[in-house]
């Protein structure tokens, strides 16, 4: 099987929806871009329906546009529904193969819920979590398609709102600092009218 796998990628963000990512982490992933890593991105849903967007082609068109922009080496989303996204099993597995494909070092997730905002997001934390457990399982082959077992050795968290998270014992902030690169985090950030709606860094 591993002579069928794409080539790794060094770090992979998720995110519940197309835009996610680029408002959580979009100025990380393009400082690691330029650092030499391989980034991908992995959006669970594709967004829609959402106010000013006409719909799925749209917002494929702008996440594409978004991780070009980025520099990142490979976007998919998964399919899953928008707005009626629970943590199961099928999500789970699904990104389980993602990781198990791609083989990342790294792990990007959603750090928490989002009050007045997406309960999807919520979701997505447990998603993450469960299928970087799920990538390291073995005796699992057969609900892999015999994808080899990848053990994720580090999963970071990322929030999608203002200020500084509040954190829970033993959990300490990173902060990367993204001088320089503000103005290509706002590019992904912003392309197409939806992505720009919100006025969210």
């Amino acid at each position: 099987m591993d002579e069928q796998l794409p080539e790794p990628l060094d770090v992979i963000a998720v995110g519940a929806h197309p835009d996610d990512v680029e408002i959580g982490c979009g100025g990380t992933l393009a400082r690691l871009v330029d650092q030499g890593l391989r980034v991908g991105i992995v959006d669970i849903t594709d967004g829609e329906p959402t106010p000013r967007s006409s719909g799925p082609a749209q917002r494929l068109a702008e996440a594409t546009a978004a991780a070009a922009t980025l520099g990142v080496a490979h976007r998919e989303q998964l399919g899953f529904p928008n707005r009626r996204l629970f943590d199961g099993f099928e999500v789970r597995v699904a990104l389980a193969k993602v990781f198990r494909r791609f083989r990342p070092q790294l792990v990007l997730g959603l750090g928490d819920k989002t009050p007045l905002a997406s309960p999807d997001h919520a979701q997505a934390v447990a998603i993450t979590e469960a299928a970087v457990f799920y990538s390291r399982l073995t005796k699992w082959d057969d609900t892999f398609d015999g994808l080899p077992v990848h053990t994720v050795p580090n999963l970071l968290s990322y929030f999608l709102f203002a200020g500084v998270a509040d954190l829970p014992a033993s959990h300490w902030p990173l902060v990367v600092n993204i001088h320089g690169l503000l103005d290509r985090k706002m590019a992904a950030r912003g392309v197409g009218p939806h992505r720009g709606a919100d006025g969210r860094l």
